[in-house]
């Protein structure tokens, strides 16, 4: 119980910051995240976490490749830090699908399988209004074969965007 007491601080303490935050000096067009997740999805859905990402504008001369940095806290303390790559894939009105690949660092590597792990998602998004996005997300991260073992987790994350 105290696990999801922190995990709800940690989430209004991160949308209070969105929410005051100023963006100057970020490019337009930029995206922040903030996002709740269920992970071991297909086996016990017994693991959460809070996602939180730095979405870059879409670079126009490389396709709308749109690259990204994220941040996985779990609910035992186990962080995932990553640099990756997001595309806009389809857009119809204010709905939008957007696929991501992420490769990164796992602290605690001993449940994954090797400290080196890739994050690969597919999600929806509903924008609400000229700054704000609501996102459904399925993800599955993996260490690619590098670890002796590889039981790779799937997740199911709802995120808010703030978009600048």
């Amino acid at each position: 119980m105290k696990t999801y007491l922190k995990t709800l601080a940690t989430v209004f303490i991160a949308l209070s910051s969105l929410l005051s935050f100023s963006a100057f000096a970020l490019p337009s067009g930029s995206e922040l995240k903030v996002g709740a997740a269920v992970w071991n999805l297909f086996d016990n859905a017994d693991r959460h976490a809070l996602h939180t990402a730095y979405i870059h504008k879409p670079l126009e001369d490389y396709y709308g490749i749109r690259p990204t940095v994220m941040l996985i806290t779990a609910d035992e303390g186990q962080h995932y830090f990553a640099v990756g790559a997001a595309k806009d894939v389809y857009a119809y009105g204010d709905f939008s699908v957007r696929v991501a690949f992420h490769a990164g660092i796992v602290d605690e590597s001993e449940d994954l399988g090797d400290s080196i792990e890739f994050y690969s998602s597919l999600s929806a998004m509903y924008r609400l209004n000229q700054r704000v996005s609501l996102e459904a997300e399925v993800g599955h991260i993996s260490n690619g074969g590098l670890g002796d073992i590889n039981p790779g987790s799937e997740s199911f994350v709802t995120s808010i965007h703030y978009h600048f």
